[in-house]
């Protein structure tokens, strides 16, 4: 590291940004883990953390902006955030520590890009979108399209991520989320998957299942959940979706887990989802 410049304005983070070596730091707990094993030796680092339009979490228009800098402890106590997305707040919990959750923030866990990056999963299934800035333009990329592969997003030269953005579901929701994992705490997972389901009767109206740890990065399981809506939870039913949920992923084997033990924790999980969803 050859520069340091603690960023006050967004006017500021654009000005430093293109120069070349630069690197956002903001919680630090992805970059500054990265840069002490000499995976990466950024030549200028943009401090964030104090910047103040890039932080804190509010509603519009029927979304929840939830900006680059705020901390994972701090969506999880937001009121709105609580009533309206309990998914986030349910799987942002079991991310880290508590010291972890008081510095992580969202922006910096998708950036870094994990195929295990739990926060994602929620975003997935609630449709959230990543705000991009850069001195040209904004746009909006959907969380299924930044996240690209490991380590990889869709963030161009001179972009960062200004924040995400998340409609508030139109109908109500039972979430449903499980990692499997080596360790009881701090685990990253061998495998995750998230659910929202809308389910009456035993018959499913609608319902979204995404998976970490199973592919390049987190991904939707959009086949399965087609042949799942409007239909009865049998039995049998349960039974394809189990077998059809270890054939929609593309796991790997590595020394966490081999690629078949990931897609029986899969297969499991959407069972199990199915059989919770029967009892309510």
């Amino acid at each position: 590291m050859r520069h340091y410049v603690k960023i006050k304005e967004v006017s500021e983070l654009l000005a430093h940004i293109e120069e070349p070596g630069a690197r956002i730091l903001c919680g630090g707990t992805d970059l500054v883990v990265k840069m002490r094993s000499g995976t990466i030796d950024p030549q200028v680092l943009l401090d964030i953390s104090d910047t103040q339009a890039l932080r804190g979490i509010r509603k519009v228009d029927g979304r929840i902006e939830i900006r680059a800098a705020t901390t994972v402890s701090e969506i999880i106590a937001d009121p709105a955030v609580l009533e309206k997305l309990p998914l986030l707040s349910t799987v942002l919990r079991t991310l880290g520590s508590t010291q972890i959750r008081n510095r992580a923030t969202l922006g910096g866990n998708l950036v870094n890009a994990s195929p295990a990056a739990d926060s994602a999963i929620p975003l997935l299934l609630y449709g959230a979108e990543v705000i991009v800035t850069s001195a040209e333009r904004e746009r909006r990329i959907p969380v299924e399209e930044f996240l690209m592969a490991p380590g990889k997003t869709a963030l161009a030269n001179g972009e960062f991520v200004q924040g995400v953005s998340i409609p508030i579901p139109s109908v109500k929701f039972s979430p449903f989320f499980h990692k499997v994992g080596r360790r009881k705490a701090m685990i990253i997972a061998i495998a995750s998957l998230g659910a929202l389901m809308n389910v009456e009767d035993d018959k499913i109206h609608d319902i979204r299942l995404a998976a970490g740890s199973v592919a390049p990065r987190p991904i939707r399981l959009h086949k399965l959940e087609d042949d799942l809506r409007g239909q009865e939870i049998t039995p049998q039913l349960i039974e394809q979706a189990k077998e059809a949920a270890t054939t929609a992923v593309s796991p790997i084997d590595d020394v966490r887990a081999s690629a078949e033990y990931r897609r029986e924790v899969i297969g499991e999980l959407v069972a199990r989802v199915l059989r919770d969803a029967a009892k309510h």
